[in-house]
């Protein structure tokens, strides 16, 4: 089970999704974060939670302080060894923006670099995915790529799970099983959002974040 410790921490990333981009930074923190728990950041869009999550999945820009990974001190960007960001369709030793591959083959590729022992049909009844995407390119699956993006993480091995930051028509991208299928399996879930009453339900613990 992965252990994060970030001892007065603090950066300025860049924040990326399918939907926006942002530049953000956030006041140092001292924190620990654990496998199994589903942490919740509220802040404005800009205002710093996805700024953060962003750097635990591994995509620091200059940071200061330390980050502590099971016991020892690693750079910021090791992480991204760990790390799924949630909606993203390209997944490193998967596949390539230009060869996006099928929900499928991603999956069946996954498994064979995680070695878990899962088959291809039991992720897929595990994540729920559609029979009409399973075989599409990631390019054709449309909103499922939120779920279909777990799911190869997940049969990656991947033991840190970024969302993007959730306004209040993308928060019910929480809603369905593969939430509770990670914390199950011992993940940590990040989730930035202005929305705190939905991801006050969803998580263990809430970190607050303000511009001022």
């Amino acid at each position: 089970m992965i252990n994060i410790q970030l001892k007065n921490f603090q950066d300025e990333p860049e924040c990326r999704s399918i939907l926006f981009a942002s530049k953000e930074s956030f006041m140092e923190i001292n924190y620990t974060f654990v496998g199994g728990h589903t942490y919740g950041f509220i802040s404005d869009f800009g205002c710093g939670s996805w700024g953060l999550v962003t750097c635990l999945g591994g995509r620091c820009k200059a940071p200061t302080g330390e980050v502590i990974l099971d016991g020892r001190a690693v750079d910021c960007s090791e992480l991204s060894n760990y790390s799924c960001f949630i909606s993203e369709k390209v997944f490193e030793g998967i596949n390539t923006a230009d060869n996006l591959l099928s929900t499928k083959e991603s999956v069946e590729k996954a498994l064979r670099i995680s070695n878990l022992p899962y088959s291809t049909q039991e992720i897929k009844a595990m994540f729920n995915l559609s029979d009409g995407r399973f075989e599409r390119n990631l390019n054709y699956v449309s909103g499922e790529i939120w779920t279909i993006s777990v799911a190869i993480g997940f049969a990656q091995g991947k033991e840190i799970f970024c969302f993007p930051w959730l306004n209040e028509r993308d928060i019910s991208r929480l809603e369905g099983p593969h939430i509770s299928i990670l914390k199950k399996n011992n993940k940590i879930v990040l989730i930035p959002s202005s929305q705190k009453r939905p991801v006050k339900k969803t998580c263990d613990e809430i970190l607050v974040f303000s511009c001022h």
